[in-house]
């Protein structure tokens, strides 16, 4: 690194020196102005090119275009196509028919439907189980035991007019059932005769049972160890038993009670047509030709004609009788 020297000062003098006159400035001489270059003329404007002419149309031409109408094409507004399943707007509302129905199901009573169209569906009473609202229909459906037709039934509640609570058992109820019943649950599910049923059910089905709601009163499910279940409840309809284990075709395996099984073949073999009329036999082959013989027909003998009877005689053509040649003989 270079090092840099400070000069050292010199001491002061007592006396003062006298101020040396400031030097003057030098005037530098002023540079020559350079000579201005001229300014460089403006280019002139190019004239515009001209735009190429169109050729000319021939009269012929002229002529079509002048003869061709001027059509203007309006094209309507295409509507947007609406929706095959209406939305839910918002959360669905209560009716007051469904709030009834909803009561009695939590009670445990059961209620008379009184509908719209008097004619067409009698007042009935009901055992109401399920309470649903669908979501393509938009509307409240009521499912439960039709005490009228003695069998399980889906209702509309818009179709309805009035629902109101029975007080106690009500009409058309099944017996002898267990003290303390409610009385939505007298019709096939604990009115009449305990049916217990046990059911192997296949393992593609036991994910879907466990996720609705029981079918029957004292449903359990039993898992095994090959993914199947062993499903088991008591009820008192055989026909809504049949119908809820057909529903699931081949993958339930019924193992009691015996009528169940049997009841469950009798409609298998009235699906499968068993019960038709059977099928027209075919025709019997024809029995094969005898191969001919060259052996020479025999003549059967034919009684003589004196031992035909008369009537045979008599219906036998007559003979025609023979000509006679005249023969003429010259003289010796």
């Amino acid at each position: 690194m270079a090092v840099t020297k400070t000069p050292r000062k010199k001491p002061e003098t007592a006396a003062v020196k006298a101020e040396k006159p400031a030097p003057k400035a030098k005037t530098t001489p002023a540079k020559k102005a350079a000579p201005k270059k001229a300014e460089a003329a403006e280019p002139k404007a190019k004239p515009a090119a001209k735009a190429p002419a169109k050729p000319r149309a021939s009269k012929v031409e002229k002529a079509i275009k002048g003869a061709e109408p001027t059509v203007e094409v309006v094209v309507p507004p295409v509507a947007e196509p609406k929706p095959l399943i209406k939305r839910i707007q918002g959360t669905p509302v209560l009716t007051p028919l469904a709030q009834v129905i909803l009561t009695a199901i939590c009670e445990g009573r059961a209620v008379e439907f009184i509908f719209a169209d008097a004619d067409a569906n009698a007042p009935r009473t009901f055992e109401p189980r399920h309470l649903t609202f669908d979501a393509l229909s938009q509307t409240w459906y009521v499912w439960g035991w039709d005490r009228r037709y003695n069998a399980e039934r889906h209702h509309r509640v818009d179709l309805l007019a009035e629902v109101n609570a029975v007080d106690g058992v009500g009409r058309a109820a099944q017996g002898p059932y267990p003290e303390d019943t409610p009385a939505n649950l007298i019709g096939g599910w604990l009115g009449g005769e305990s049916i217990a049923v046990r059911a192997s059910l296949m393992k593609q089905w036991v994910f879907a049972i466990k996720q609705a709601p029981p079918a029957f009163p004292n449903f359990k499910i039993e898992e095994q160890g090959d993914g199947q279940a062993i499903v088991s409840f008591s009820a008192t309809d055989l026909r809504a038993i049949a119908r809820w284990a057909m529903q699931f075709g081949d993958g339930i395996q019924v193992l009691e009670p015996a009528r169940l099984v049997d009841r469950i073949k009798q409609v298998g073999s009235a699906w499968a047509g068993r019960d038709r009329q059977p099928a027209a036999l075919p025709a019997p082959k024809p029995a094969p030709r005898p191969e001919p013989t060259h052996e020479p027909r025999r003549q059967e003998a034919r009684p003589p004609r004196e031992a035909r009877p008369e009537r045979e005689r008599e219906e036998a053509p007559k003979a025609k009788p023979g000509k006679v040649e005249v023969i003429r003989f010259d003289r010796l």
